[in-house]
């Protein structure tokens, strides 16, 4: 291409012909341009979905761990203390096993909805 050809940009004050814009939507529809546009379009959409989906998992499972730290922290500082003392008891230890009890029943996740399907695949279906 020469130079003129690359600095060429259309005049916004003049409007493109028809004859232009027929041609546009006759190359778009040969090559299917408009449906891989539209289907490029739906594909970043829909990781954009999944993306903002495990961002919010990945923040819960964080949180989880923090708190599991904070947990297992206190527990050691209440052996350490129970050490010192000379007391072999530690109490508390209930609550904490109970809390580790309740947190096996979290919310469903994306993961746990592949699951489903791959173990669905697998089964016959009743009618």
């Amino acid at each position: 291409m020469s130079d003129t050809e690359q600095e060429w940009k259309p005049n916004p004050r003049r409007p493109q012909s028809t004859m232009a814009q027929a041609f546009s939507l006759a190359l778009d529809s040969a090559f299917m341009l408009d449906n891989e546009v539209n289907d490029l379009t739906q594909s970043i959409e829909l990781k954009k979905q999944r993306m903002t989906i495990q961002t919010r998992e990945l923040e819960a499972l964080q949180a989880r761990i923090r708190e599991a730290e904070e947990l297992l922290q206190r527990e050691q500082a209440a052996k350490d203390a129970a050490a010192e003392n000379g007391d072999n008891t530690l109490h508390g230890t209930g609550s904490a096993q109970q809390e580790g009890r309740d947190s096996d029943t979290s919310a469903a996740t994306s993961h746990d909805m592949d699951d489903q399907e791959d173990t669905d695949k697998g089964k016959p279906h009743a009618s």
